[in-house]
């Protein structure tokens, strides 16, 4: 079976850094399964927004193809013909089943065990596949992300914006909850001296009481550097974000000391994604 080698395995991401973060994870992964086997890390724009490539500096380590795809749907025009399937749509329908099935082609990548050394292209979503720390570190050491020179009393607080207003503003974390975290921290005897909010929007921050003596910085920088510097910061509080999650998980593999504050639902997937027993990290709820 040595020319399946010679065959190309493409592993195929939209999304944001936080996508793409998986992507590479399930990329290094896969290699290391089949270690003689080309594969190629494909990164869309397409999406609901369109998203852009932030892993471009890591072509000279791996394999990586970008696909410029985003359509936006107000000037598209879909046509559904409703009622007038053709043979060919059945025909069609039957090889992408069989595609999948016998694991040519696989569109919903549960396990990364499910890739054969046949399969020639991989549609990479968020899933319940498990991380292993090992290649996590793997991954913070290819992208620069150390937890060197820790920050001592720096609360890094990461809110992003981007498109959850428009389409899932129930999952706004409001600025009161945050305000709330520091404080309990703070009264519990936390040491904080500066806090950094890191975000992709300028907000009111009118709810956000904290105490005279704290100095209080916005910083809107690229998102691999967000994720680097919270890294090294004593406390971090995270929001309902696919980076507020990785950054957590980069703290827990990197040995990072310090609290670590996330919603319950981020929490629970954080566990999830690491196979961790909740006591390793704190968790904070906020109003709905």
């Amino acid at each position: 079976m040595q020319f399946l080698n010679k065959l190309t395995l493409k592993i195929h991401c939209w999304g944001g850094l936080g996508s793409q973060l998986l992507a590479l994870n399930y990329y290094l992964r896969v290699q290391e399964m089949f270690p003689g086997r080309r594969i190629i890390l494909v990164l869309h724009t397409g999406g609901i927004t369109a998203r852009s490539s932030e892993i471009d500096f890591l072509s000279s380590k791996i394999s990586l193809l970008k696909v410029d795809d985003y359509r936006d749907s107000s000037n598209s025009k879909q046509f559904h013909n409703i009622g007038s399937k053709s043979i060919f749509s059945f025909i069609k329908i039957c090889i992408k089943f069989l595609a999948n099935y016998f694991r040519f082609v696989i569109t919903d990548d549960r396990k990364v065990f499910n890739v054969r050394f046949w399969t020639y292209s991989v549609r990479c979503t968020y899933t319940s596949n498990i991380l292993r720390k090992q290649d996590v570190i793997q991954m913070a050491d290819i992208l620069g992300i150390n937890s060197i020179n820790l920050e001592q009393n720096f609360l890094g607080v990461h809110y992003r914006m981007g498109d959850l207003p428009t389409l899932k503003p129930d999952s706004l974390v409001p600025f009161n909850s945050i305000s709330s975290v520091i404080n309990q921290m703070i009264k519990a005897g936390a040491v904080v001296d500066k806090v950094k909010i890191f975000s992709d929007s300028i907000l009111d921050d009118s709810n956000l009481q904290l105490p005279e003596e704290i100095d209080f910085e916005w910083k809107s920088v690229d998102t691999l550097q967000t994720i680097s510097e919270l890294s090294r910061a004593q406390y971090f509080i995270g929001t309902n974000s696919k980076i507020s999650l990785w950054v957590a998980i980069f703290r827990l593999c990197l040995s990072v000391p310090g609290d670590i504050y996330l919603p319950v639902n981020v929490a629970k997937n954080l566990s999830s994604v690491l196979n961790l027993e909740k006591k390793n990290f704190s968790t904070y709820s906020y109003n709905e």
